[in-house]
């Protein structure tokens, strides 16, 4: 790789300044993943993967305005072709090095023609809002730290899924489930030519079940647990995994039998995974940096630095650095991006003001540098992204203490019922102009507390739905628990490893809407297999 960019950067660093390829950067990805699954009592496969990626970034013009910046009346990086290069696990380095000089001329070429449309878009616009420059400096690194290889029992994990999922055999109105082991190993080449020169990697094990079923009314209901480890010795016993399927079955079987509630608004208490899940979708991609500059964005906060944005009792902070909290390990630890630089705690919200983006080595106006958040998926170009979401508050109370005040609070507003909302699988937000600026959040298990003390009743078919700024002004307390939300999060940049945490927050006034439902019955014969 280093003979590669030499010789790139040595003939492509002699063109004239109009032409100069100013940045040049190489990745390779070794990717090698193996996922053991059990279903309905039976070993349902071992499948392995393993490929070896080639990223080649090519930066054509000035720190000022180069090749990546963006062309108004188009969406991020249209029509800007991204090829994606696969290299072989044999032979000597010559394949590779010749690789990386063909990727490279063509990247040239790419971004040597882009740079021409965004000369002549600039030509034919107003003056940006954001004069700020496309791309910054930043120190060069050197780290070689490649963790080791991971090494299982796979007959001894073939067995244990294949024993979890006969479980749910017991449970005869969950239609289709699973358990599997899925283990990641990623390992990192990285260099530039400002020095960096980068080995390492990432280490990930899931073990995860699922299961679904058929509501009389049409209604596809599933349930999924998991648990996100970076070691072997941190991986769940075949006790706990049975417990979790155990419990995703009961729930499947509640929710399959749950009431719908109609659309609604009053209060609700998020508990802690399900407010890191809220506050990963609602804010923190509204503070990735590259939305400040895009005039496309709806820039929900790019002006509001130094103003209040939340209550006094709450911040916010990105620590990719932290490995672990709340006695598990964190998916978005890093510590270096995917530009090379060092991976920063920013400290977003303090006491409930903003102070800071997000924000790779693309600068956006009063914020120059990198923060180390620079990241994407594999064959995508690199944006700003979360890593360690973390909202953090004072003067927190017991769960039980928020529970009372969320009965209170029904009793104020004069309602009947109100929401805990348990657990959240997902959602997705709107963060630009020409949609609504909301956001849908999707809860698996919810519960509706009765004003009158009545038992709390668990519901089903509602979406969680809002504007960011209207929720953030009615969050009126946080729970002492705080809970840890793993997983992966797609955008422009492609799928990365995230997580969220968050203690329980009682809101004053959320609303839900019906969730899209299909209109097939159930199945009508019986189960083709017994019960165990």
């Amino acid at each position: 790789m280093k003979a590669a960019l030499d010789e790139a950067a040595t003939q492509l660093g002699q063109l004239k300044d109009a032409d100069r390829a100013y940045s040049i950067a190489y990745s390779v990805l070794d990717h090698r993943a193996l996922n053991i699954q059990g279903s309905h009592g039976a070993f349902a496969g071992m499948v392995p993967e393993h490929y070896r990626s080639v990223d080649v970034d090519v930066r054509v013009g000035s720190l000022d305005l180069d090749s990546t910046h963006k062309i108004r009346d188009e969406s991020y990086f249209s029509g800007t072709s991204r090829p994606h290069w696969l290299v072989g696990f044999e032979g000597g380095a010559d394949p590779l090095r010749r690789l990386l000089l063909r990727a490279t001329d063509d990247a040239y070429r790419g971004a040597l023609a882009r740079l021409l449309k965004v000369r002549s878009n600039e030509a034919v616009k107003v003056e940006r809002e954001d004069d700020s420059a496309d791309y910054s400096i930043a120190p060069a690194q050197k780290r070689m730290d490649v963790p080791p290889d991971l090494v299982i029992d796979r007959a001894a994990w073939q067995e244990v899924t294949r024993a979890a999922s006969a479980v749910y055999l017991e449970y005869p109105e969950v239609y289709d489930s699973a358990v599997q082991l899925v283990v990641t190993e990623d390992d990192r080449w990285l260099v530039n030519n400002e020095g960096t020169e980068v080995r390492d990697g990432r280490r990930h094990l899931r073990v995860a079940t699922w299961a679904e079923t058929v509501a009389e009314d049409g209604m596809a209901l599933s349930v999924y647990d998991y648990v996100d480890v970076a070691s072997v010795a941190h991986l769940p016993d075949a006790a706990r995994i049975e417990a979790m399927v155990r419990q995703v079955a009961a729930r499947t079987v509640a929710l399959r039998n749950a009431p719908i509630i109609e659309p609604w608004n009053g209060p609700a208490i998020l508990r802690g995974r399900a407010a890191g899940v809220f506050f990963h979708e609602i804010f923190g991609h509204r503070i990735e940096g590259h939305r400040q500059k895009d005039e496309d964005e709806g820039q929900t906060f790019t002006h509001r630095v130094g103003q209040a944005i939340l209550p006094a009792f709450l911040s916010v902070v990105d620590d990719p650095t932290v490995e672990r909290l709340a006695n598990e390990d964190l998916n978005g630890h890093y510590v270096l991006d995917d530009e090379g630089v060092a991976a920063e705690r920013v400290s977003l919200v303090e006491r409930g003001v903003l102070r800071n983006f997000l924000m790779s080595r693309a600068p956006v106006e009063g914020f120059p540098k990198s923060n180390g958040h620079g990241r994407r998926q594999a064959g995508n170009f690199i944006v700003p992204r979360q890593g360690n979401l973390m909202v953090q508050a004072e003067g927190v109370i017991p769960y039980a203490e928020l529970r009372k005040r969320l009965v209170a609070e029904l009793g104020k507003q004069k309602k009947p019922w109100g929401l805990v909302f348990d657990d959240i699988s997902g959602g997705f937000t709107f963060t630009g102009r020409s949609t609504p600026n909301s956001f849908v959040v999707q809860p698996v298990t919810v519960w509706r507390v009765f004003a009158d003390g009545r038992p709390d009743q668990l519901v089903r078919g509602v979406d969680l739905i809002g504007t960011p700024l209207t929720t953030f002004g009615r969050i009126l307390a946080a729970g002492g628990d705080v809970e840890v939300f793993n997983g992966v999060c797609g955008a422009e940049s492609g799928w990365v490893p995230v997580s969220a945490s968050s203690p329980s927050l009682l809101v004053q006034e959320v609303e839900v809407q019906r969730r899209e439902k299909g209109n097939d019955r159930p199945p009508l014969s019986s189960p083709p297999v017994g019960t165990k």
